[in-house]
């Protein structure tokens, strides 16, 4: 019975079977398939890396006018530090037994307190200097940077944030309009300090271009 059921057996010899085998030519097809995948892979990652990373500069002037944070944008934002800076300054001024609420006739910014001196250059610098943003830039999703995209030294922190402030306080916070005028939406502080702000949406696609435009240069 064990004869009968071996005859019985088809047998997967390729010389039994007239000679033909399939398996070589499924391989062939297998390895066809993944190359093709990998070359369209391949072709599609180059694709979405040229469209992200436009080398002429008409490219780059057109997408970069999305890169920068318009005047009600940052407006919105100092809004929101001046809030944080004087709920800051009160409970200073509750920490400090009403000692740091003494009025003084300060040049330029004229007579304030002396908590919400402290307190205001204080959350400027060390805001923009840690972070590249202050509160109300984190929660508009906009951030300071160097013109050519690089993190703020402490000079140029100090540059912005302290005299450039100054500046702009003096002339009665006009050159604030500049942000309306200019290509990159630049105030005088800016101008100063050689910084931009940009949302962070694109902050890194802006780097990315910059150093490419540079490398092709």
């Amino acid at each position: 019975m064990n004869n009968d059921l071996n005859n019985n057996t088809p047998s997967y010899d390729p010389l039994l079977n007239g000679g033909t085998t399939v398996v070589p030519n499924e391989i062939a097809q297998n390895e066809e398939l993944v190359k093709e995948y990998e070359d369209t892979k391949a072709a599609q990652e180059k694709l979405e890396k040229d469209f992200s990373l436009p080398t002429s500069l008409e490219d780059y002037l057109v997408l970069s006018k999305n890169f920068y944070a318009g005047f009600w944008t940052r407006f919105v934002a100092y809004l929101i530090d001046m809030i944080v800076i004087y709920a800051i300054s009160s409970l200073l001024n509750t920490i400090s037994f009403g000692l740091l609420n003494k009025i003084f006739d300060f040049p330029i910014l004229g007579e304030e307190s002396l908590s919400y001196v402290i307190v205001m250059f204080t959350y400027f610098i060390a805001m923009t200097y840690f972070f590249s943003q202050t509160l109300g830039k984190m929660i508009m999703k906009i951030k300071v940077e160097t013109n050519r995209g690089e993190k703020l030294s402490f000079a140029d922190v100090v540059y912005r944030e302290l005299v450039g402030r100054l500046l702009t306080i003096f002339l009665a916070y006009l050159p604030y309009l500049a942000v309306v005028f200019t290509n990159k939406k630049k105030g005088l502080h800016d101008f100063i300090a050689d910084t931009v702000v940009v949302k962070e949406d694109f902050s890194k696609l802006r780097r990315q271009m910059n150093e490419k435009l540079e490398n092709k240069n």
